[in-house]
């Protein structure tokens, strides 16, 4: 096990991240994600640009390199310039489903929280800070607080098509318009919007039981993820140190001492899942520490040592600087179809994203110490995967180098997929990605073609 500084973590990580930088500033990215693919689609996206930001002004502040700001301004001035003004959105706010899907609440949240936090970083050295500020207000005030729920004290998701409040979303709206409430010295935003959203995912958390302290993904719906639980948190750290109020640490420190049960003794990884095994993914691992980290610098008691957490998932970060996903991959919908199976290299597990290495890479930055110097990274290019025969695919021998990713598929010997990083669409693919029909298709391929072709017709019927 080779270990790594946090200081070296993310120079190295970095490294690898801007080899998806565009000349515009703009990181690309496929997706993995645990209900579906997209890996044709590389544009960027909100989801992994607004971390980037944010770890990038987050590591200019710890170490005051002015190359940290100039990159962060380079990415603010692309969410900037894509801005669809006449939707109020931010381009591809959708992620996964880019660049066609509904934009959705936090993918928009995420960008304007990033841009006000350079806005005011940018006032403050009396540099232009204006096209930041008045990017991220349109769209609060546009988009975000259109989608306002009055009665209920929240901002309206949509989950299945419907309308829901989802909590991490709801969450990161605190940080939009508590950062919007300080640069117009506008305190009644607080109490109107900050602290009705955050008593309300209080008003849902899990007060009795095995999940006693977990927040629900959704307030229609008995389904917790740890990622998302740990997002909430971040909203709710933020709105104690905005307000002090006691109930909202309270409220953080039920839920990362429910969410302690599910870290693997063997592994240091936290089950995605809010139960005891697997899938474990690295992403919600840093989440987990970081917010582990700010309880105990507010003099909380928290049973975990978040150090040696730390220490042995920096020791997966690969030679050229990104992190894999998970342990143990599973498909969220359909478990049967892509079972968690720990004991393979699932390419899921192993290929490195920019969406969630994005992520990695802000938290790793929240926890940089004051006066920080960050040595030059060390990363070495290429990098090569090998993953295992999974269910109906693979093996793939994954080849990385500075400007594209190969899969070799040895199964077939043949090439399955190439993605220049810096493109729009992937240059070729044959990998089979999973979506919103992918399970009712499968369960189809059960039968003689010319019985799926009849099963296929009967809604004409």
């Amino acid at each position: 096990m080779i270990i790594v500084s946090v200081d070296q973590a993310i120079s190295n990580l970095w490294a690898w991240l801007s080899t998806w930088l565009d000349e515009n500033g703009g990181v690309h990215s496929y997706v993995v994600h645990h209900h579906r693919d997209n890996l044709r689609i590389l544009s960027p996206d909100t989801w992994t640009q607004a971390p980037c930001i944010l770890g990038l002004l987050r590591t200019y502040q710890k170490t005051r390199d002015k190359k940290w700001l100039k990159l962060a301004i380079k990415l603010s001035d692309y969410l900037v310039k894509t801005y669809q003004k006449p939707l109020h959105v931010y381009r591809n706010s959708n992620h996964e489903r880019k660049p066609l899907g509904r934009p959705e609440i936090i993918h928009n949240a995420l960008p304007s929280y990033a841009l006000l936090e350079m806005a005011k970083e940018m006032k403050d050295k009396g540099m232009e800070w204006r096209p930041y500020y008045n990017t991220a207000r349109d769209n609060i005030t546009n988009f975000l607080l259109v989608r306002w729920d009055e009665p209920i004290g929240s901002p309206i998701s949509f989950y299945h098509g419907r309308a829901a409040h989802i909590h991490n979303m709801s969450s990161a709206t605190i940080l939009a318009i508590a950062d919007l409430s300080e640069m117009e010295n506008r305190d009644d935003y607080i109490e109107k919007y900050c602290v009705r959203i955050g008593k309300y995912i209080m008003d849902c958390q899990i007060m009795e039981g095995r999940l006693a302290g977990a927040y629900p993904y959704v307030d229609t719906e008995a389904e917790y993820r740890t990622l998302y639980s740990l997002i909430t948190c971040i909203g709710l750290s933020q709105l104690y140190e905005r307000t002090n109020r006691v109930e909202f640490l309270r409220s953080v420190q039920r839920a990362v001492e429910n969410l302690s049960n599910f870290v693997d003794a063997q592994t240091n990884i936290i089950c995605h899942f809010h139960r005891k095994g697997y899938p474990q993914w690295l992403p919600d691992t840093f989440l987990f520490i970081r917010i582990v980290e700010w309880l105990k610098s507010r003099g909380e008691l928290i049973p975990v040592d978040g150090q040696r957490i730390m220490r042995n998932v920096l020791s997966r970060q690969y030679q050229n600087g990104g992190f894999p996903l998970s342990l143990g991959f599973e498909d969220l919908s359909y478990r049967k179809g892509l079972p968690s199976r720990p004991h393979i290299r699932r390419w899921r597990d192993v290929l490195p994203t920019p969406n969630w290495n994005a992520w990695n890479f802000w938290m790793l930055s929240e926890m940089l110490s004051e006066n920080t110097h960050l040595s030059e990274p060390n990363a070495t290019s290429p990098f090569t995967i090998e993953t295992d025969q999974e269910e109906e695919e693979g093996p793939y021998t994954i080849v990385e180098d500075e400007s594209m990713v190969t899969f070799l598929d040895k199964g077939k010997d043949r090439i399955a997929g190439i993605f220049l990083k810096e493109s729009e669409i992937a240059d070729f693919s044959l990998i089979e990605e999973r979506g919103d029909y992918w399970r009712a298709i499968s369960s189809l391929n059960k039968y003689p073609r010319f019985l799926r072709r009849l099963i296929l017709k009967l809604p004409n019927l």
